[in-house]
């Protein structure tokens, strides 16, 4: 009987030592705010500014989709979306405290380094949006350093529109493949990332938001994933859109440099550091391009949309090759590979000592 107590008694020890094990609940990466007082419409200005909800008909008779678009298959951490009437936005943070810190004190970059195709700077033509199916691939950098597959649409120099996907542990202390956005205008100098710019980007989507991870990341010589991303000016708001397929995320509100359309298009990877003294970080997979997609980062159907809303492949006889140090990046273009390909561009390298040149 004495033997019967002691088990008993062993077993609650043990039951109270279960619920007095304090339950470990991971923190959402993003606040859910009610739409309106989102950051880009706390500047004076935006008061009555009224949020666009869904592209236009003739945007959206403008935008493509994609065959191996994956945003059904996108698996949010932490949250299936915010409810009705509330959008996601991203909580950046420090590496010590938790303590929201705003991306635009981030934005200092040295040995910046492209491997980048882009559209001849001397044109008289105007781009009214860019859009590709981006390779989704988590390259190896390290603290202070980030590598981005991109897009860049650049009105002037003071101003232009960036998205794609980044692995930047600068911004967000991590090494986890981000959707990124970063904006900049003669009002905002210093540039802003993501949806903290009060009078910049304006978020719509319940659950796909700049700052996002994707869960899904290639593998080289593997399966290979991708996402569709745009950025184009509807025709009827004027203001530039982005979105994934036909599914809208946020736009950026019109602004008077933007009505002419963007001077320049780039598109490809961006490598860098927040550091002088650290070595420039791996681009794309971390190897130099080849024909390979599977083992070369790359970026599919690249597409413009040109004067009079025609959205249309890019001409390669239009962009010109741009790699600030070809020890340690390189680009290439592969003009119509098939048709779920069309116009592709691979790109990479490895890093390490590279003088910019």
């Amino acid at each position: 009987m004495a033997s019967l107590w002691l088990t008993l008694f062993s077993l609650g020890l043990i039951c109270l030592g279960c619920i007095a094990e304090p339950t470990l609940v991971q923190e959402p990466e993003f606040e859910c705010v009610p739409m309106y007082e989102q950051p880009a419409l706390q500047l004076p200005l935006m008061k009555n500014h009224q949020i666009q909800m869904k592209p236009s008909r003739e945007l959206l008779s403008v935008l493509s989709t994609s065959n191996n678009d994956t945003t059904t298959k996108i698996i949010l951490k932490g949250s299936k979306g915010c409810s009705k009437g509330q959008v996601p936005v991203h909580k950046p943070k420090t590496n010590v405290t938790d303590n929201l810190i705003y991306p635009q004190q981030l934005t200092k970059d040295y040995n910046q380094h492209y491997a980048i195709i882009k559209t001849f700077g001397d044109t008289i033509t105007k781009w009214s949006g860019a859009q590709a199916l981006f390779n989704i691939i988590k390259p190896p950098v390290a603290k202070n350093q980030y590598s981005r597959v991109w897009i860049w649409l650049n009105y002037n120099v003071m101003s232009s529109i960036q998205f794609g996907v980044a692995v930047d542990t600068i911004l967000y202390r991590d090494n986890r493949p981000r959707l990124t956005t970063y904006w900049m205008s003669d009002k905002q100098q210093n540039g802003c990332y993501n949806a903290l710019c009060p009078g910049g980007y304006v978020q719509v989507h319940k659950s796909i938001y700049p700052g996002m991870i994707f869960d899904k990341v290639s593998v080289p010589g593997g399966i290979q994933h991708t996402f569709h991303l745009s950025v184009a000016e509807d025709p009827v708001t004027k203001n530039w859109v982005l979105t994934t397929g036909t599914i809208m995320i946020g736009y950026w509100p019109r602004q008077a440099y933007m009505a002419k359309g963007a001077g320049e298009v780039y598109f490809g990877g961006f490598a860098g550091t927040a550091s002088p003294r650290v070595l420039s970080p791996p681009m794309g997979t971390g190897d130099f391009p080849t024909k390979d997609l599977t083992r070369s980062c790359f970026m599919k159907q690249l597409k413009y949309v040109i004067p009079g809303y025609t959205l249309e492949d890019i001409n390669s006889n239009e962009m010109e090759y741009y790699v600030n140090n070809q020890k340690c990046y390189g680009v290439m273009f592969l003009k119509y590979v098939d048709y779920d390909s069309r116009e592709t561009l691979t790109f990479g390298g490895p890093g390490g000592y590279c003088p910019i040149r």
